[in-house]
């Protein structure tokens, strides 16, 4: 593969189609666009596409009927899981709202144009009076004028000038003037998108009636719990276009890939890894994906010019940076890969890793305390994208993959593997330290788990699911007896020696001490990593392997949902919580429609295959079958 990635793609999108313009206006207005947007997307092509003109008239919502074509699609993939987009076919006899973005990268995908209902064309007004320059972090050299200078123009112009000043420095300006860069690509980050979808959950006393409004069915009222209340620089049109061109711009280079003959091992939200298929020479390879770098020039609106698709050093020799080297891909799902060259060994040199899923443990052993057997990183750690531990992790999957036997990978390469698992976190909200309060309820306050303070949360093994909790002196010893068990929710306090405070463990929603042999160790928890599924697309299952393809979804109701983020921090670091998903459930003709063809499917199909066709257990099938 060669790794590309796009430069700030947040920040340009937002320059391409001019939305600092929306930012700074006193309102905006919106008018019918159907006739103007059914012609374009008839019309357009990828050639269109990489126009930069083309991007300012993006600023539209399109109500279609899918009819197969590929769409970002929010589902459960999986039952239990948490909804999330994948990026497949889609089908619906009911229409569904898009931005126009996400419109054409579907017609660029699939070759034709959505059955198009209606368009709305989004204006901004005239800008707001009392309007002020600043200076960026009091820099007078990083002043903006709001009414001259885009603010996201700005500010990677800015960056570049500093990472340039950077590479040619050393010692400790070379480190301040990094801290520097780093900064304004946050500010520009985070004026770029993340301020416009802040949506803040408000938790009330009592259950009270709350008006759903959704863009497929008429207002109506549920009983909840929990209030969103919008964040005070929230602008849903500028955050929905915002992500709709970044989908863009990553189908555009998905087409200009496949269009070339070449494949994509995995991309997110801003990269692509392109993939070279088996016949191709090498050189040939690097060849067209060089034309699809050099085609997104034309895009690039800044004023230091080329293109905005950048490959990306991992791609390139380690000493020589400039020589292209063979680099593999071994992918188990959207956000878990490693890419790594081969030495004349037939080792794995890692060169990028992801931490997905390994992010919230703490490390089981120190960098000064390597695994045996395992060579050290060519690369700088923070290169690399993973700590050390993480880095062997990998090394031995990538070597397991190499020897033919991908799904077998050996655990036992550090004795530390064997210690019970461990992840830390905060007490940074009141829900959080009342899952506390248990243990403190009997303890000195310096004894306490205090606002703010450390947490360690441990992992139950199968084992210790069963164990009986109205006896302490049991916990995690024998469940034999028969009488009440509940799983336990291993916590510790913090304490900089990990032996003792894995010695101090209790369950957090009775305080009763927890036994080591109670817990997962890492090895045990790290034993189906390597076949993590990706139930987004189809051949991702545990144990497929090859190409997966996109799923064909077929809609028979909306489920409306709210912020997926709520208690973010807790379902990272202790497990999916059902109880956090803000589900505000089917409006009363989805929930009709979506029963009448459950019990349809039912009749035809019977319930057991029904509900393995679903991915759902018999169970939760007779209870949606009752309503």
């Amino acid at each position: 593969v060669v790794l590309c990635d796009f430069l700030s793609m947040y920040p340009t999108v937002c320059t391409l189609m001019g939305l600092w313009r929306f930012v700074i206006a006193e309102n905006m207005t919106w008018r019918d666009g159907t006739t103007e947007v059914r012609a374009l997307l008839d019309e357009i092509t990828t050639t269109d596409v990489l126009r930069a003109e083309a991007w300012r008239n993006l600023t539209a919502l399109v109500r279609v009927i899918p009819d197969g074509e590929i769409f970002p699609v929010r589902a459960r993939y999986e039952e239990e899981a948490q909804a999330t987009i994948g990026a497949n076919h889609l089908s619906s006899d009911q229409p569904l709202w898009f931005t126009l973005a996400d419109c054409i990268a579907a017609k660029l995908l699939t070759g034709r144009a959505p059955k198009v209902l209606e368009a709305m064309v989004f204006e901004p007004g005239a800008p707001q009076t009392g309007l002020k320059s600043v200076a960026v972090a009091g820099n007078p050299d990083y002043l903006v004028d709001p009414l001259k200078d885009d603010l996201f123009k700005r500010l990677i112009e800015m960056r570049h000038v500093v990472k340039m000043k950077r590479d040619g420095a050393k010692g400790d300006q070379k480190a301040a003037l990094d801290t520097e860069q780093n900064a304004l690509k946050i500010a520009a980050n985070a004026t770029s998108y993340g301020i416009y979808v802040e949506v803040n959950v408000n938790e009330l006393a009592k259950k009270g009636a709350l008006t759903i409004h959704t863009a497929t069915a008429a207002p109506y009222e549920i009983e909840a719990i929990k209030a969103e209340e919008p964040g005070k620089y929230f602008h849903p049109l500028l955050a929905a276009l915002i992500t709709g061109s970044a989908r863009l711009m990553l189908a555009t280079t998905e087409r200009l890939v496949l269009d070339q003959g070449l494949d994509w091992a995995f991309c997110d939200t801003d990269s692509m890894a392109i993939a070279k298929p088996d016949a191709m020479p090498e050189d040939e390879f690097h060849r067209r994906v060089d034309l699809v770098v050099e085609e997104f020039v034309a895009l690039n609106p800044y004023d230091f010019g080329g293109s905005i698709l950048k490959v990306e050093p991992v791609s390139f020799d380690v000493e020589d940076g400039t020589e292209r080297k063979p680099l593999f891909c071994w992918a188990i799902s959207a956000k878990r890969y490693v890419l790594f060259n081969v030495d004349a060994t037939g080792r794995p040199v890692l060169r990028k890793a992801s931490a997905h899923g390994l992010g919230h443990l703490i490390a089981p052993y120190a960098n000064e305390s390597p695994a045996m057997g395992i060579p050290k990183p060519v690369v700088e750690l923070k290169n690399l994208g993973v700590e050390l531990w993480q880095h062997d992790l990998w090394w031995m999957i990538a070597s397991a993959a190499l020897a033919g036997e991908p799904n077998i990978v050996d655990l036992s390469y550090h004795p530390a593997l064997q210690n019970p698992a461990v992840s830390r976190y905060g007490a940074t909200s009141p829900n959080l330290l009342n899952w506390y309060a248990a243990f403190n309820c009997d303890r000195p306050y310096e004894q306490q788990v205090k606002p703010f303070g450390f947490l360690y949360s441990l992992f139950a093994d199968g084992f210790a699911q069963n164990v009986r909790l109205d006896k302490p002196s049991e916990v995690g010893g024998s469940n034999l007896g028969g009488r009440r068990k509940r799983p336990i929710k291993p916590a510790a306090p913090y304490d900089k020696d990990l032996k003792k405070a894995i010695a101090a463990a209790f369950d957090r929603d009775t305080g009763t001490p927890v036994t080591a042999k109670a817990l997962k160790s890492y090895r045990q928890l790290l034993a189906q990593y390597h076949l993590h599924p990706e139930s987004k697309f189809l051949n991702g299952d545990f144990l497929n392997a090859g190409t997966t393809e996109r799923r064909h979804v077929q809609v028979s109701s909306v489920r409306n949902i709210g912020k997926e983020a709520d208690h973010l921090e807790e379902q990272f670091y202790l497990g999916l919580d059902a109880e956090a998903q803000i589900d505000l459930g089917f409006s009363p003709r989805d929930a009709t429609q979506s029963l009448f063809e459950l019990r349809a499917a039912s009749a035809a199909k019977g319930q057991r295959k029904l509900a393995r066709e679903l991915r759902i257990s018999r169970g939760t099938l007779t209870k949606r079958l009752m309503g």
